[in-house]
């Protein structure tokens, strides 16, 4: 083991986190900590390119959105005491009604249904607040046999817990990383997905009964007309990733359909919609 290792820390506003994780994770980082109200990098190695793909992503991210973004980044060289150990310890186990999300270095729990879900190398764990909201929406309204599309899939967490509720389950995500981790963490629960393609909607070669997409509140508005073409009649919509300021605008855009639950966790709001009256 070398006598030191490399941290970088950075904030970022939360509707930038997820694109920021996935440049992350393309880079070829394993191992990221959400604590202190930023993330956490870590490596054996010197992690100067990554803070400098991180500062040139944020001013291209800034162009775009016409919003100044400063990451605050700070850079540390600190004795090795194997940081991968440590990080371990960070992440706890979670339980989500009858869903039990742990890692592969956690024992499961009877009586629950068991989901492994690895952080380091997936785009989701079940501990954000939107992840959780749909996981207990899935159990709720998620019926055996439905066929369901898990629309932005990233890690396959909520395809996987939908499969193990019984359902029909397609993925995509427009991430080739995030495609595979899916696939990856589907074979490690003993699940399988019908199909998977990478792109949005327009890969779907069929209508759903019911449909998750647990996706920014922008995206959700601009893929409306998609998402409601792809739904059969009395399917199951459940709409997350949506920060509470946008909560007005997604339920205009989706007046036509029966809102029948909602939740919000501190500033996130997740809406469960029925096609149909």
């Amino acid at each position: 083991m070398k006598k030191f290792y490399y941290e970088l820390f950075f904030k970022v506003q939360e509707p930038y986190k997820q694109p920021l994780l996935e440049l992350i994770f393309d880079l070829g980082i394993c191992a990221v900590e959400e604590r202190d109200g930023g993330l956490y990098i870590r490596s054996s190695e010197k992690l100067d390119d990554v803070a400098w793909a991180l500062e040139i992503f944020c001013d291209k991210l800034s162009k775009i959105t016409k919003q100044n973004f400063n990451l605050n980044i700070i850079l540390d060289k600190k004795e090795n005491k194997n940081w991968i150990q440590e990080y371990e310890k960070s992440i706890q186990p979670i339980a989500i009604d009858q869903i039990y999300i742990h890692t592969a270095w956690q024992e499961k729990k009877e009586g629950r249904i068991n989901v492994q879900i690895d952080p380091a190398l997936a785009f989701g764990s079940g501990h954000h607040e939107t992840t959780h909201s749909c996981i207990r929406f899935l159990q709720k309204f998620a019926k055996k046999g439905v066929r369901a599309l898990d629309l932005g899939c990233g890690s396959g967490i909520l395809a996987i817990v939908l499969a193990k509720l019984g359902a029909k389950v397609d993925i995509c995500d427009t991430d080739e990383l995030a495609l595979q981790s899916a696939r990856s963490n589907a074979k490690i629960n003993a699940v399988s997905f019908e199909a998977s393609w990478l792109g949005s909607l327009d890969g779907a070669t069929r209508k759903y009964d019911f449909l998750v997409a647990n996706i920014i509140a922008d995206v959700i508005l601009v893929l409306e007309g998609d998402i409601k073409n792809h739904l059969n009649e009395n399917a199951i919509l459940i709409l997350s990733g949506i920060l509470n300021k946008y909560e007005i605008r997604v339920k205009d855009k989706f007046k036509d359909m029966q809102l029948v639950d909602a939740m919000k966790m501190n500033e996130w709001c997740s809406l469960v919609y029925k096609k149909g009256k």
